[in-house]
């Protein structure tokens, strides 16, 4: 029986004259769908042996979430699944041991992670698909923490200029910021760059790090502005111990704070962090050695002249990424995904559609060495590496959403 039957049915019986009461349809009323099978593989051109065997995967949903484990030939089988809207991300960190069955294997010693992602997966009858992972490298300087829901002042009203990004060194040695760029990328209505998406990415805004040495362990923290907060919205928070500020013209700022230079606009009104309240904020880190405004630029289809002209980012520069995105109604909106798999494999949200909500999106931490340094976790797969936390305060590591789960 499919579930439009059941609902017909239900519709009948509640109709009756009120003699059935409380009719309202449970997951027990439904059939579920019987079998979903998914071969998972690894690339021909990076791979010997393709098989993604005897690992375990999960497909989530809206109400549910269920695990398997590909057999030999690399395919993963669940079975009795409520109908719905269903996501696949696979994240894998590849032994050392593996790396013999790759057709180049890495030269240096950075982690090799294996990605790929099945989206908005229409589950209400048995369904067969394929998924063939993508290779990345894990980076040293990755994205942490990034705040931009915003919250309440003294008076209830709105407050959004307390946003800020934190950058985070997860390796064991100094690294330099030299050419390293922050870009948010174009979150147009419709995407209109797919068949591009694994070579380009678009930005709106970019912006470039200060050429600095970081240490193991250390942060960079960016402001929108870098100011006490607290004194008009008492639950916003301190920003004054920021390492950089965007300096918007005919905005608070703090002159003792250096400024964190905004090399490109989209939209040249804009000049501050350029982060929207309730998400869709698709960050990425990057390496660019010239000036970016000589990269190419492109509107969407159809755009008048004077409309935007978004920066065009190969995905071979990147460094790290995450994808924010937002509720749209009561899903996801996966329409503002932006990035290949090998970047972010999946995504990450606020609690709710409209923000305000005093909420940041932060990375766990993987572990903790006995010299204390603070390891996050790192699989280019947001869903699994970040949190949505309400304590906002950047720097800290030691919150217990953050820690590994036992």
């Amino acid at each position: 029986m499919r579930i439009i039957d059941i609902f017909r049915y239900l519709i009948v019986f509640c109709g009756l004259g009120g003699v059935f009461t409380g009719c309202m349809p449970s997951t027990d009323d439904i059939e579920s769908v019987q079998r979903v099978e998914i071969k998972i593989s690894l690339g021909q051109d990076d791979f010997i042996d393709t098989r993604f065997a005897n690992k375990e995967v999960v497909i989530r949903g809206t109400e549910s979430s269920y695990k398997a484990v590909t057999n030999e030939d690399g395919v993963a089988v669940f079975q009795n699944l409520l109908p719905g809207v269903y996501s696949l991300a696979v994240s894998y960190v590849l032994p050392r041991e593996e790396y013999d069955n790759m057709v180049e294997p890495p030269i240096e010693a950075n982690d090799v992670l294996l990605n790929g992602t099945l989206p908005g997966l229409r589950i209400y009858e048995n369904y067969s698909g394929e998924l063939t992972l993508q290779v990345g490298i894990r980076q040293s300087l990755i994205f942490s923490k990034i705040y931009y829901s915003g919250t309440k002042n003294a008076n209830n009203k709105n407050y959004d200029v307390d946003q800020y990004i934190e950058l985070y060194n997860n390796s064991d040695q100094t690294i330099s910021t030299e050419n390293v760029h922050i870009a948010i990328l174009e979150t147009e209505s419709t995407p209109w760059f797919a068949d591009e998406k694994e070579q380009y990415i678009y930005a709106k805004d970019v912006f470039r790090l200060p050429t600095r040495d970081l240490g193991p362990g250390e942060s960079i923290l960016i402001a929108r502005q870098a100011i006490n907060h607290t004194i008009d919205a008492p639950l916003s928070l301190d920003l004054t111990v920021a390492d950089y500020e965007v300096k918007a013209i005919n905005k608070p700022q703090n002159s003792l704070v250096e400024q964190l230079p905004h090399v490109y606009k989209a939209y040249p009104n804009i000049d501050w962090l350029n982060m929207v309240v309730g998400g869709g904020n698709q960050l990425v880190l990057f390496r660019y050695e010239g000036d970016v405004n000589d990269l190419e630029k492109k509107q969407k289809p159809d755009a008048k002249p004077s409309q935007p002209w978004y920066l065009q980012i190969a995905t071979s520069t990147i460094l790290d990424g995450v994808e924010c995105l937002k509720y749209n109604a009561k899903e996801i909106d996966l329409s503002k995904k932006r990035m290949p798999a090998r970047i972010d494999a999946s995504y990450q949200t606020l609690s709710t559609a409209a923000g305000r909500t005093g909420e940041s999106i932060e990375r766990k931490v993987a572990r903790v060495e006995e010299d204390g340094r603070v390891v996050l976790q790192d699989t280019n797969n947001s869903l699994e590496d970040f949190v949505c936390t309400s304590d906002i305060r950047p720097l800290i590591y030691t919150k217990p959403e953050l820690q590994p789960q036992e």
